[in-house]
């Protein structure tokens, strides 16, 4: 009912009430006393569903959800390793939220509603889902949906640091051209230091001169492992330089580069000196192959080195001299690019 009706509907019992107070209704008889009683009772009624049909043309037609509830849950391998900073994404319609998992390998993600919601998440570099990868879960009010993932570590190729995959040319012949026949001596260019272009040999400890043949023997892959708060890096190759010096390196780049597509080395990389495996001081990232020219070996690091970039690159560096310079920058005259290990 209109509000200008209802009010004139107030007013007529108001004037109906006085009358009856005042007297003015005395000396009637009991049917007009039963009768105006009734009338009361209609108005009073009609009032009141009035006023409730009023209220509810005035609700939201779209109102916002009152329950909420969340959905919780690990990422960890098949081992129980816990792998943080990996993202998970619940989806309801428009309502989208993403977090990533903590130091544990948890996450807590708090929804605005509750029914059906799909969960996805961004597997850690170089590893695969087992299971379903995109499950479903019911959220119920003030309740926890739990959806929990398992990851699996892949092995990944050592790629030779010479043909489609070199990516500055640093490994030239004598005339500092790209080296064709297996015998040619090979000879590392200068692409950082000074003097740009100086070539350097590239000499094995016993002191001859590495041919391209023997540069290209060197395969291998290295499996990479998170347990939460460090890393470790498995690392199995072969056909490297017998008894020679090898460093491994943390290239984090901020965008995916397929194996042999170019590198921007001045927008590409997330540092501008690549951290070491291990120990900031270079400590911990050398290893020596040996008479057969094979290295196995795990290093360790103190951070998953695979959940918190878009990309990681390994350089396995060689060490012309078989000296190493700790942490910081390596002189290019001391050191050549063996091989390239990419997790995308």
């Amino acid at each position: 009912m209109p509000n200008s009706k209802r009010i004139i509907a107030i007013k007529q019992l108001e004037i109906m009430k006085t009358k009856w107070q005042s007297g003015q209704v005395k000396g009637e008889n009991n049917r007009n006393i039963v009768l105006c009683k009734g009338l009361i009772i209609i108005i009073l009624f009609s009032i009141g569903f009035w006023g409730c049909s009023q209220s509810d043309n005035d609700q939201d037609p779209n109102p916002v959800p009152t329950e909420t509830g969340e959905v919780a849950g690990t990422v960890k391998d098949e081992n129980g390793n816990p792998y943080p900073s990996t993202l998970i994404t619940v989806t309801k319609g428009a309502e989208k939220t993403s977090k990533a998992t903590n130091p544990e390998g948890a996450y807590v993600i708090a929804t605005k509603d509750v029914g059906s919601y799909n969960i996805d998440i961004e597997p850690p570099l170089s590893t695969k889902l087992s299971g379903n990868p995109t499950p479903t879960v019911n959220v119920q009010a003030n309740t926890t949906a739990t959806a929990d993932f398992v990851v699996q570590p892949q092995l990944v190729e050592a790629h030779l640091n010479f043909g489609s995959v070199q990516l500055i040319e640093e490994i030239v012949d004598a005339d500092g051209n790209t080296p064709t026949n297996p015998s040619e001596l090979l000879f590392a260019k200068n692409i950082f230091d000074s003097p740009l272009g100086q070539l350097n040999e590239i000499k094995a400890p016993d002191g001859h001169q590495i041919t391209l043949a023997e540069f290209k023997t060197a395969n291998g892959n290295l499996l990479v492992r998170c347990n939460g708060s460090s890393s470790t890096i498995e690392i199995a190759l072969e056909g490297m330089i017998p008894n020679g010096t090898y460093t491994f390196w943390l290239a984090y780049l901020n965008i995916t580069r397929k194996v042999g597509e170019g590198i921007d080395f001045a927008n590409d990389f997330v540092n501008m000196t690549n951290p070491p495996i291990g120990p900031s001081n270079g400590s911990g990232n050398a290893l020596v192959a040996d008479a057969n020219g094979k290295i196995e070996a795990t290093l360790t690091h103190s951070s998953c080195i695979l959940t918190d970039k878009v990309a990681l690159v390994i350089p396995v560096l060689y060490h012309l001299n078989g000296m190493t310079f700790g942490g910081g920058h390596v002189p290019d005259a001391e050191e050549m690019v063996h091989m390239l290990v990419y997790f995308q």
